[in-house]
């Protein structure tokens, strides 16, 4: 789920430099698109899955956060508020027609169409606005700290295999600050796509990572803590904002 992803979405983003058109360049962009928000979900299931398995190995000789933990539950500072059927069908339009990679009046009309059979067929499915305002500066800044983090990260990992080093894998729970689901999401996924790390459960405000060596808790708190602040900097609520850390 990681390297094969990270491969596939390398190499989709260096085809969309390549193509003349608009419409190959939407849908490569989805295909990545999709690839992040999928692939990262995959593992943390598999992983959480392996971790209640009771029959899969385990290397966990230190410390395990999660295993005081009977229940699991969800963050549910969203799960009173509705979901709007205009947010469903916009998304699935814009998808329908990156897909045929044509805007052509028949592709249009026919993406409009299953878009609104599709949100009065499963209500569910209807996303919520989010509470938080988009800042397309620190979403950059967000974007060069994934970067760096992602780089650095799997050179680690490269290191750490081609060196043989012993590895102190453990399970630590992390506070989140974070409060709207795009925020959790984006965290988890981040998390989980960066190597050695994988989001396995959350729990109220609580998420527990697997990570793969924690030889300096510290450290890898401090970078946790970055990397929500900039995702609040980006995406987060004035009240978020206000309760962040200065950076």
């Amino acid at each position: 789920t990681k390297a094969a992803t990270l491969g596939v979405i390398l190499t989709t983003l260096a085809a969309s430099l390549e193509v003349d058109t608009l419409g190959s360049v939407a849908l490569l962009l989805l295909v990545t698109a999709l690839l992040f928000l999928s692939a990262p979900l995959g593992a943390s299931l598999l992983a959480r899955a392996a971790y209640h398995d009771q029959l899969t190995p385990r290397n966990l000789p230190g410390r395990d956060d999660l295993a005081d933990q009977t229940t699991t539950s969800e963050s549910t500072s969203t799960a009173d508020r509705q979901g709007t059927t205009g947010l469903l069908v916009g998304w699935l339009v814009v998808i329908w027609i990156a897909l045929f990679a044509s805007d052509s009046s028949g592709v249009v009309v026919g993406a409009i169409l299953i878009a609104l059979v599709v949100s009065a067929g499963l209500p569910g499915y209807r996303p919520r606005w989010p509470r938080g305002i988009f800042n397309p500066i620190d979403f950059l800044r967000f974007l060069f700290v994934f970067v760096k983090t992602l780089v650095a990260a799997n050179i680690d990992v490269a290191g750490a295999i081609l060196r043989r080093r012993h590895l102190r894998p453990a399970i630590i729970g992390l506070d989140l600050r974070v409060s709207t689901r795009t925020e959790v999401t984006l965290l988890m996924n981040v998390l989980t796509f960066t190597p050695g790390t994988v989001a396995i459960e959350l729990h109220g405000s609580t998420l527990y990572l697997h990570v793969m060596d924690l030889t300096d808790e510290e450290s890898f708190r401090t970078e946790f803590v970055e990397l929500e602040d900039r995702i609040i900097a980006a995406f987060g609520t004035p009240q978020e904002r206000d309760r962040a850390t200065p950076r």
